[in-house]
């Protein structure tokens, strides 16, 4: 049995009490990754730890994000399953220049009012892992290629000079 997920949270105020979050989101709750999707059926599993890194004491954000999602083929347009699998290891930040600062080390997020709203958080990591371009390993294409033989070629050229109309394609103002 899981846990529902807050909607929004302070972030900081979870490192400094070292909380893991952990539940489910329905698919259907994400407005950005239900374009992609074949389906909007399912659920995406969350386990967050707020803490900070060893070394240099930062707030982090750590845990997984898992799910099995439909994406739509782009080679067939019929549905593909891929398996989200994002392990998270991100630094929070409070300005620009510190992200800036960080960004070579670590993958920041930044925090504005000192608030997350969690969905969009989790929405985002998953477009991170998502495919460039979804396709199964062997489909047929949506539309399927004309292969024509050269009986074929020259048979449909001579019904287009047949056409009263095909002169008129050389004619030029």
């Amino acid at each position: 049995m899981s846990k529902r997920l807050p909607i929004d949270i302070d972030p900081f105020r979870l490192v400094e009490q070292r909380i893991l979050l952990s539940g489910e989101m329905p698919v259907k709750q994400f407005p950005r990754l239900k374009k992609l999707l074949s389906t909007n059926t399912g659920v995406i599993q969350v386990d967050l730890v707020f803490t900070r890194t060893n070394v240099t004491a930062l707030p982090v954000i750590t845990g997984t994000i898992t799910g099995n999602l439909e994406l739509i083929c782009q080679r067939c347009l019929d549905a593909v399953l891929f398996v989200v699998k994002s392990d998270l290891n991100i630094v929070l930040v409070k300005t620009d220049a510190e992200a800036k600062r960080l960004q070579n080390d670590y993958d920041t997020w930044l925090v504005e009012d000192d608030r997350i709203f969690l969905q969009d958080f989790i929405e985002d990591e998953i477009l991170l892992v998502l495919p460039h371009s979804a396709l199964h390993d062997e489909c047929e294409p949506f539309k399927p290629l004309i292969e024509a033989l050269p009986n074929e070629v020259v048979e449909a050229q001579q019904q287009e000079n047949n056409n009263p109309f095909a002169i008129l394609k050389d004619l030029k103002h």
